[in-house]
């Protein structure tokens, strides 16, 4: 009897299993599509309620001025487009503003590329050789991911695409499709100049695995792109040394003197990385399940972009907040999909232990759901309505001022900085001289306020700016909650 209820089990186990290999494409399909309604819902509900900001506008904004035939010149940071980062790709974008597309649009075909990446990462793993039921599981833990949720959630920015496209070129690389891996990797290399060092490794990786002529073709590709990317950036103004700067921290003036630095101080360095960023690195680790650990050989597409948030002395690249860790956590799924294939031959205590990790993998996604999802954004929301009508005392084509999360809702014009510029210049690298900013102040009519709401390149503080705007001539003219909106009464 007890060898019946054995093969019975095992029949049962079997039937589950041969279930499972049916319906997980499937799921990752049907979970992508569930993600996109999810998440557009979310990122455009945030958006209503003035949490989005920064990034959010100065994309629309470029775009916005692509689309209607002005300049590409973001007043928004005062750089034109290329001066910025340079992301060419985001005019493929442009025909939706042909069709009156904003804000709302752009979250939503983010979360779309976001969501895209599951099935790309299944049918890379179905490539590499993974069993449909196991090919599914870096696949639909990418979508549940906590950390690609906070990407999707924080603002819109064109490198959300990369991600998509990333997996899409290994998988064009690894099933020879070279078309593929030449259109996808163009693709993401226009979107952000940092993308050339992903795919100067995935250079590096094809040569280490025996493909020398197209490894050393794209490693070749990406530092030629990377080089003439550099110098357009550079061309327009001093971005470059402001991210150099910035990079640096009190360890100098520039990168050079950062890397000198580090290299004298290894020891510091060393206890620096651990401190800020090791717990970070092993978290996305775990997201993945600890698949990620399954292809040691193609983690070196994470290294690149790891190494340098975690040398960096600016804080935002070392927290899974913000949106620096996408390429290394997009590296690392990468090597979830194309090493889950080896637990088919595995030994138990290997299968065991990668349950264990992808169950790790679903405890961290739940517990870290809230934060990814809600509780960060209570403090910046504000009431829908009388915001609105506050910022609608603003005409359409004025000429104005505001705090970063205003901008969004009124970047949809040829003039908007970001408070305090026009009025003092920020050092973020703009091409413009301070007698170009002041002329450009003196056209300035209006600007909407919101209460600790100041860029972090200011080292000023709210009351600071008041008595600027009070100088400048501005009084209030509409008041609701944190937010103000001034008018100028009088020529300063």
């Amino acid at each position: 009897m007890r060898a019946g209820l054995n093969r019975g089990q095992s029949s049962s186990v079997t039937a589950a299993g041969r279930i499972w290999e049916r319906v997980a494409p499937t799921l990752v399909w049907l979970a992508a599509f569930a993600y996109v309604v999810v998440l557009s819902a979310e990122a455009i509900s945030a958006q209503r309620a003035f949490v989005t900001g920064f990034d959010t506008a100065l994309y629309d904004q470029y775009l916005w001025l692509i689309a209607n035939g002005h300049d590409a010149f973001s007043t928004i940071v005062s750089k034109p487009m290329l001066a910025d980062h340079f992301q060419p790709g985001l005019v493929l974008l442009t025909p939706l503003y042909w069709l009156g597309a904003g804000v709302p649009t752009l979250l939503v075909v983010q979360s779309a590329a976001l969501a895209a990446t599951g099935p790309a990462l299944y049918a890379l793993a179905r490539a590499s050789g993974a069993r449909p039921g196991l090919a599914a599981v870096p696949a639909l833990l990418w979508i549940a991911c906590p950390f690609v949720a906070r990407l999707n959630l924080w603002e819109f920015r064109p490198t959300a695409f990369v991600s998509v496209l990333l997996v899409l070129s290994v998988l064009g690389a690894v099933q020879r499709r070279y078309w593929l891996l030449g259109a996808t990797a163009v693709v993401a290399l226009s979107l952000k100049e940092d993308t050339a060092l992903v795919y100067l490794a995935l250079g590096i990786v094809l040569a280490l695995r025996g493909e020398r002529r197209l490894g050393g073709l794209v490693a070749a590709a990406s530092v030629v792109w990377l080089a003439v990317a550099s110098l357009v950036v550079e061309a327009g103004g001093d971005s470059s040394e402001a991210f150099a700067r910035r990079f640096a921290g009190d360890r100098g003036d520039s990168m050079r003197e950062a890397l000198v630095w580090i290299v004298r101080h290894p020891l510091e360095t060393a206890s620096d990385i651990a401190h800020d960023s090791v717990v970070y690195l092993v978290a996305l680790v775990v997201a993945t399940g600890g698949l990620a650990l399954l292809a040691p050989l193609w983690l070196l597409l994470a290294l690149p972009t790891a190494a340098h948030n975690a040398l960096s002395a600016y804080e935002p690249q070392h927290l899974l907040s913000y949106h620096y860790h996408q390429l290394t956590m997009t590296a690392l799924f990468i090597a979830a999909a194309l090493g889950v294939h080896r637990l088919q031959s595995a030994g138990r205590s290997l299968q065991v232990a990668a349950g264990a990790g992808v169950s790790l993998a679903a405890i961290l996604a739940v517990a870290a759901g809230g934060w990814a999802h809600a509780h960060w954004t209570e403090d910046i929301r504000l009431p829908r309505e009388p915001t609105r009508r506050a910022l609608a005392a603003i005409p359409a084509d004025a000429s104005v001022a505001a705090t970063p999360h205003l901008l969004p809702q009124l970047s949809q014009r040829v003039e908007i900085y970001t408070l305090p510029e026009p009025f003092l210049p920020l050092e973020n690298g703009s091409p413009l001289t301070r007698a170009e900013f002041a002329e450009r102040a003196r056209a300035v009519d209006y600007v909407a306020f919101r209460e600790d709401d100041l860029p972090v390149e200011y080292g000023g503080t709210p009351a600071s700016v008041l008595a600027m705007l009070a100088r400048e001539g501005f009084v209030s003219i509409v008041r609701a909650g944190r937010v103000t909106v001034f008018a100028r009464g009088r020529e300063p």
